[in-house]
């Protein structure tokens, strides 16, 4: 949107070309017919914008004289900057014009580069435009040069008929001038015999050569005894020589026009004071000063007047800036406000920087306090109160706002009730604002945390529910419950826990959307209400978010601490009314996830609120499943993009409960961590995955992701080494695939392992790249073969933001010789997006889900069943 005033000159400039609707010019249709051939588009266009319409001064390819401007690409290019071209090789894929009129419409445009067009003025008239019916991808610089070079050949003729125009408009105003010359001659004579001032012409060396006939009645003297005298010599001598100063800057054409005051000698001798207007006058021609006019006038009894009115105003001003209050009387007729020094010192101004008038008062009022003060002061002056008296904010000279509270009463009206003065006070009570609303705040806010405490949370949860009451829609409640928080707080104390809580605040606001509402019900206890929900998958994703978020380790006092969630989630719908059953539901939900293991979330299962599991169960039945075998893994194809044949299968881990069913790995490895079954657990997942691996065909390799509590024991490196001995794997075959949580640990046992391990020939993958908190440094601190971009980044492709991080991250890590592999493809056109964005290699259910290994013998040897070619 052009700035209004802007665009106004803009308007005026394009109105002074007179060239809107002119006769059309042969030069600059020739250039467009060359500009046509030039780039082999349909459409070439020299156009002129004014207020709604595009002009058509040239044009090639369309008919007409022009269209709206309402939704043309012109109106784009003319808020650039001049000669700067403006190129939309695709305009349906550009949110700026794909619903154009002229896109969606004839002539179905889908190609456009324009160049502003300016003149003397500056401003942007018009542009030189082409337009193809087809994308142009390939419109480079080289294009985009020859445009500019031809815009300038356009602008030099715009130019010319600029020149032409001025030429005239100087040649009218001439004859103008030299005839306005004569009348005002004529006028000023008849002016001058007739006013009751005096006028008095003179030349640049302050000659008087003509003295109107009023000199009798003001200064006794007939004109003819003036004519030939010069001012000076009847000023008082007091005031001669500030008036001479005067004199000297006006007849040097240092200025144009002066207003004094100074005292003059009558004739019989008596001194009267007279107001004193001069004006230079200039050749109409040359502009040169030829002489100037004088207007005298006899203002002694004013000035008495307004001696008497000065010495009223300072006592009132003594008055005024006496008292501690900001004090102001303000003309109502006049608009002019007389204010007190205390006023403006609480805005931190100097009383001079304001005008003293009512507008530049209401200027300082805060935009959505302007309304609600006017009719404060339109029911006092209606009469239907007694006093003015409001609160509202005023801008300090800082920029900042302070509260006031204004008191003010009419103390003088017409004889029909018209207000034609007010004086009253300004108070500051910023102070007492301020603490009104922290007391406000605190009463709906938890001090810790500063999220809404449980106060707010219902008011806003039955908020919720009358809007989806209303309207339809859908909403979810998560209850969230921190595993592991009192561990921590017995270990390292208070501070500690204030300090996670606050954390685990801050990442959970940063999860969620802005319509959404996080709050701290006490403890380590959270609410979450996702507001208007589609899906019943979107809080579950959401859950699954906020357990990533809260699982992050945080750093204190030189320790490593880190906590679970677990997360009960309860649906609301049109038909909910009761807001706290909906809340019991979320929080036996909770309970589920609990007893499911915790650092898990549960969906709101009635039939499951009476069989709840002991909390650490899972835990405990983690050894005899392993002697079962309940553990299986499973393989997920790698495609190499550029072949579109497999690379190799990572390994996955699932446990078929006997009782429970499948229990996902992100419940049951953080058990493993904790009770120190993921180094037997892990080492017979490196076992088995290499054993399989052996048997496919050389060169598919095996991605195995091992635990950063598996990377801290000694014999991490020796696991490594039984495994691929007893599978005869070659160890090129097999890559580790590790997080920045083992890499943030940077120990030299780590180090060391790492170092170890690339030297036998195993590969090392970055898992979940970019969801930590500072993946890129650990590129070039390590080692790494290949790294594993996250789904959450293909699933948020759609977003340009999301787009330049991904290939931010595939430059750096090509650039240091490592391989880049994208997780969670699941459409063609998220593999269409990563292979444009120069990925390596993909995985994902849009190739194939995780197998069992009996499964693979027929994809190995025919390949995904989704090309990646």
């Amino acid at each position: 949107m052009p700035h209004p005033t802007l665009e106004q000159e803009r308007l005026d400039a394009l109105r002074a070309l007179r060239i809107l609707g002119s006769t059309p010019e042969p030069h600059l249709d020739a250039v467009c017919r060359i500009a046509a051939e030039l780039f082999a588009v349909p459409i070439v266009l020299v156009l002129l914008v004014d207020e709604t319409r595009i002009w058509f001064k040239a044009r090639w390819g369309v008919e007409g004289e022009g269209i709206d401007r309402e939704g043309a690409f012109c109106d784009l290019t003319i808020q650039g900057q001049a000669g700067i071209p403006l190129v939309i090789p695709d305009l349906l894929g550009d949110p700026r014009s794909a619903d154009s009129p002229l896109v969606v419409g004839q002539p179905r445009a889908r190609f456009y580069a324009g160049v502003p067009l300016a003149l003397r003025s500056g401003l942007n008239l018009g542009t030189f435009c082409i337009m193809d019916r087809t994308p142009r991808l390939d419109f480079g610089a080289r294009e985009t040069r020859l445009l500019g070079e031809l815009a300038v050949i356009v602008e030099a003729h715009l130019r010319l008929h600029e020149a032409r125009v001025t030429g005239e408009t100087d040649a009218a105003r001439r004859l103008m001038a030299e005839g306005a010359l004569r009348q005002s001659e004529q006028r000023f004579r008849l002016l001058a015999e007739t006013s009751t001032d005096v006028i008095i012409w003179s030349d640049l060396d302050t000659t008087r050569r003509y003295v109107s006939p009023a000199i009798r009645t003001v200064l006794g003297y007939e004109p003819d005894e003036l004519v030939g005298t010069k001012p000076l010599d009847f000023v008082h001598p007091e005031d001669a020589e500030a008036y001479g100063l005067v004199l000297d800057d006006l007849t040097r054409a240092r200025i144009d026009q002066a207003s004094t005051c100074q005292r003059y000698r009558r004739k019989d001798g008596a001194w009267v004071t007279m107001e004193v207007s001069q004006s230079l006058a200039r050749d109409p021609v040359t502009n040169s000063p030829t002489g100037y006019v004088t207007s005298l006038r006899d203002i002694t009894e004013r000035k008495a007047v307004e001696d008497a009115l000065r010495l009223s105003e300072e006592r009132l001003a003594l008055a005024l800036n006496s008292g501690s209050d900001g004090l102001w009387d303000w003309d109502v007729v006049t608009g002019e406000v007389k204010l007190s020094d205390h006023w403006a010192s609480m805005l931190a101004y100097d009383r001079s920087e304001i005008v003293p008038d009512i507008s530049s008062w209401y200027s300082l009022i805060h935009p959505d306090d302007v309304e609600h003060s006017r009719r404060t002061l339109a029911d006092h002056f209606d009469g239907r109160t007694a006093a003015f008296e409001c609160e509202y904010r005023l801008r300090a000279k800082g920029g900042h706002y302070i509260w006031i509270l204004a008191r003010g009463k009419v103390v003088g009206r017409t004889a029909d009730g018209v207000p034609l003065r007010v004086v009253g006070t300004h108070i500051d009570i910023t102070r007492r604002k301020t603490d009104e609303q922290r007391i406000a705040h605190l009463a709906l806010h938890d001090p810790l945390t500063d999220l809404p405490n449980r106060t707010l949370f219902w008011e806003r949860l039955t908020d919720e529910i009358r809007h989806a009451t209303a309207h339809g829609t859908r909403f979810a409640v998560l209850t969230c419950d921190l595993d592991g928080f009192k561990g921590i707080n017995d270990s390292f104390g208070h501070p500690a826990g204030d300090l996670l809580l606050q954390t685990v605040a801050a990442r959970l606001l940063a999860v969620v959307r802005n319509v959404d509402t996080v709050a701290r019900l006490g403890g380590d206890e959270f609410a979450i209400i996702l507001s208007r929900i589609r899906h019943a998958h979107d809080a579950g994703t959401m859950a699954t978010r906020i357990i990533e978020a809260v699982n992050r380790p945080m750093a204190f006092n030189g320790h490593t601490v880190s906590v679970g969630a677990s997360v009960g989630i309860a649906f609301g719908t049109g038909d909910t009314h009761d807001a706290v059953a909906l809340f019991r539901q979320s929080d036996a939900a909770l309970y589920q996830a609990k007893a499911a293991g915790k650092n898990t979330y549960r969906f709101h299962n009635p039939s499951a609120e009476t069989t709840r599991a002991v909390p650490g169960s899972l835990k405990s039945e983690m050894r005899e499943a392993m002697k079962r075998g309940d553990f299986q893994l499973l393989y997920q194809p790698i495609v190499e993009l550029e072949t579109g044949t497999i690379a190799g299968f990572e390994a996955l881990m699932r446990w078929e409960h006997p009782l429970r069913g499948e229990i996902a790995p992100s419940e049951f490895i953080p058990l493993a961590e904790e009770s120190g079954l993921i180094i037997p657990l892990g080492a017979w997942v490196l076992k088995e995955a290499c054993r399989q691996a052996a048997s496919w065909p050389a060169p598919l390799k095996i991605a195995v992701n091992v635990s950063a509590i598996q990377f801290q024991q000694i014999s991490m490196e020796e696991t490594v080494l039984r495994a691929l001995a007893g599978s005869g794997l070659p160890p090129h075959r097999l890559e580790l695939e590790i997080t920045e949580t083992i890499l943030m640990q940077k120990t030299e046992a780590v180090t060391r392992t790492i170092r170890r391990l690339r030297d036998i020939g195993v590969r090392i993958a970055l898992d979940d790249f970019g969801t930590g908190y500072s993946s890129l440094s650990y590129l070039h601190q390590f080692d790494i073969d290949t790294v594993k971009i996250d789904r959450s980044f293909v699933v948020a492709m759609t977003s340009p933001r999301t787009v330049t991080i991904m290939r931010a991250i595939v430059a750096l890590a090509k650039n240091l010789g490592a391989r880049v592999t994208v997780e969670g493809v699941e459409t063609r056109d998220q593999l269409d997006l990563v292979r444009a964005e120069g990925c390596t290699e993909v995985q994902g259910y849009f190739f194939s889900p995780p197998l069992p290994a009996e499964g693979l013998v027929r994809l190995i040897a025919t390949g995904p069943s989704r090309r990646a070619a």
